[in-house]
């Protein structure tokens, strides 16, 4: 939240807006409904400026409420052509923890916008957060994860995205407009233009075991990736017929 924040009070001073998504936008919506993710994806809201440089810049500045970043290391390329670091965290001068962020430049249809309200911090913490975040539009993290969970692997590769399920399955409940949804979901394959929409929905044999033990974790109504892919094959045929 701290991060998030610091992030925020950049763009409101001009410069680019760094929009959060994945596990902490998850969290945003689900507050511990959703499962715990240990860092935090952000889509830089710019054409063409050099995403971890602009990432730092962004965190360069005065303290945001005690809290200061400094990067560790070198920016990691990946393979879909995202950036990840890893970020020294201090608390009033004293080393505090080490976060990774994966920064990614916005795709088409991703310059909008959801605000979302922040994770409050006075209670537990003491000290005054963001109020709201802006992060990726819902129909947009849905049909991210959609594709990503049916993305195909490279050759000598697996898709080891069985986390994504579990996504889908908190998410669903969240959807009330599912023609906006049915059209991000043809956006975001058309755009990445990796395999066709609607996908193949099936279940890896390796998925099985760390489905059943996040899911027991999450205490979710689906015990099982194969039940659990069910539902998301009727999800997506509500989502194709909108």
């Amino acid at each position: 939240m701290v991060m998030a924040g610091a992030l925020e009070r950049a763009a409101a001073s001009g410069q680019p807006r760094f929009t959060v998504k994945g596990g902490i936008a998850l969290e945003l919506r689900l507050r511990n409904r959703a499962r715990a993710t240990k860092d935090i994806d952000v889509v830089l809201q710019h054409a063409d400026a050099d995403l971890a440089r602009t990432l730092e810049g962004a965190l360069g500045g005065e303290a945001y409420q005690g809290f200061t970043f400094r990067r560790k290391g070198e920016p990691l390329l990946l393979d879909n052509g995202a950036v990840n670091l890893e970020l020294a965290v201090s608390y009033l001068g004293g080393a505090w923890t080490t976060i990774a962020v994966d920064i990614a430049r916005a795709e088409p249809g991703e310059a909008e916008i959801e605000w979302l309200p922040a994770i409050p911090l006075t209670d537990a913490f003491g000290i005054t957060g963001p109020v709201d975040l802006p992060c990726l539009p819902l129909r947009l993290h849905i049909a991210q994860k959609l594709h990503g969970m049916t993305l195909p692997p490279r050759a000598g590769k697996r898709n080891e995205r069985f986390r994504d399920l579990i996504d889908l399955l908190l998410m669903e409940e969240l959807v009330t407009d599912y023609r906006g949804l049915r059209e991000a979901c043809e956006a975001v394959f058309a755009s990445r233009g990796t395999h066709v929409w609607p996908p193949p929905l099936a279940v890896p044999s390796y998925w099985i075991e760390p489905f059943a033990r996040l899911a027991g974790d999450l205490d979710l109504p689906v015990a099982d990736a194969e039940t659990g892919m069910t539902r998301v094959r009727a999800f997506v045929e509500r989502i194709v017929n909108a």
